[in-house]
């Protein structure tokens, strides 16, 4: 049996620690799917916006000047991402006093069982932060303002239109009411104001929303919902879990792709809350123009407190740290992050609540 010497056992951890770490698979989210990453290690992020037009261009005689074109400044948007920061002491783990404390050695497969636990345990708390930006995602997509607990809230100023609450009596309950005209307008929005490429739209339901939509006697008269495969289905979507597809609908000009998120998160204020609000749909092109942004975190440039960092800094979605914090008698690890959902073509999102 190979054995370790609790002095090799420290060095060994700090190195091991990282690698180990970098091989576990992230959790997919379904929402975060239509967010594209993007890390930098500066303390803000910026976009750079300007909206497009669909003018054509209008003949002219020959030999004239022709026409004189002028365009309108971008605006640079920078923002401050919310900070997360998770960490356990691992004195509180089995074995820490035989592979630290002890005078001795340790043989190699408790030494990696005892990595593997600390690994997992980061897991569980990256899994908390993803699933902070998991809902950022989804306040994103319902009101437009990520809402934070320490920190001011950051508004992305949608336009009101895209953002409409059914009136009494024309709700998707209603007999009458055509819930395909109402999937129909927000794709013309989609198209019109968020200048959306292609012709295939997603609509993500919530529950009641769903139920109200399938028992509509207009969608039952219908009965064309089609069954799709996930091979038919963007990549970061059809490999993301939570989402659960539901068939292809048209609307008017476009093809809708009917979702439902059934997923949960619990926060302080209570446990099972909806990353989809029920009563909502929520329309988005296939391919939208997001981002989940990763700024760097705070780190003190070439300490060992962070793992892996260089004298530049880590630059990356999360960032490792271990240290020993002598006054608390504690050994430390770590994981931070500072990233935000950023709806870089912010008309790109259309929100309806066809329900009373």
């Amino acid at each position: 049996m190979s054995v370790i010497s609790t002095v090799d056992a420290r060095a060994l951890f700090t190195k091991q620690l990282i690698e180990v770490y970098k091989e576990r698979v992230a959790p997919t989210s379904f929402l975060r799917s239509f967010f594209v990453n993007k890390e930098s290690n500066t303390k803000e992020l910026s976009i750079e916006v300007q909206r497009g037009t669909e003018k054509i261009a209008a003949d002219v005689e020959r030999g004239t000047e022709g026409n004189r074109n002028s365009f309108s400044r971008s605006s640079e948007k920078i923002f401050v991402p919310p900070y997360y920061r998770e960490y356990f002491d691992i004195t509180d783990l089995a074995f820490y006093e035989l592979l630290f404390i002890m005078n001795g050695e340790v043989d190699a497969i408790t030494f990696s069982d005892w990595l593997t636990d600390v690994v997992e345990k980061l897991a569980m708390l990256q899994d908390k932060i993803e699933r902070s930006y998991e809902l950022q995602c989804a306040q994103v997509l319902e009101t437009g303002v990520v809402t934070l607990v320490n920190g001011t809230n950051i508004n992305f100023h949608r336009q009101a239109g895209s953002l409409v609450a059914n009136a009494a009596g024309n709700t998707w309950a209603t007999g009458t009411v055509d819930p395909f005209a109402t999937l129909q307008a927000g794709c013309e929005f989609l198209r019109t104001k968020g200048k959306m490429a292609g012709g295939v739209v997603n609509a993500i339901m919530g529950t009641t929303a769903l139920s109200d939509f399938l028992n509509n006697d207009i969608v039952k008269a219908r009965a064309d919902i089609r069954n799709i495969t996930l091979d038919s289905i963007r990549q970061p979507q059809a490999n993301s879990l939570g989402g659960v597809l539901h068939g292809e609908v048209t609307a008017g000009s476009w093809i809708v792709r009917i979702w439902t998120y059934p997923e949960y998160y619990d926060d302080a204020s209570a446990d099972n809350n909806s990353y989809i609000n029920p009563k909502k749909v929520i329309l988005i092109p296939d391919a939208p123009k997001f981002v989940l942004g990763f700024a760097g975190v705070p780190q003190l440039m070439g300490a060992k407190v962070n793992v892996g960092a260089g004298l530049s800094g880590q630059r990356g979605a999360y960032l490792l740290g271990e240290y020993l914090d002598e006054r608390a008698k504690a050994h430390i690890v770590e994981i931070a992050s500072a990233g935000v959902a950023i709806p870089v073509a912010v008309d790109q999102i259309y929100t309806v609540q066809p329900v009373a």
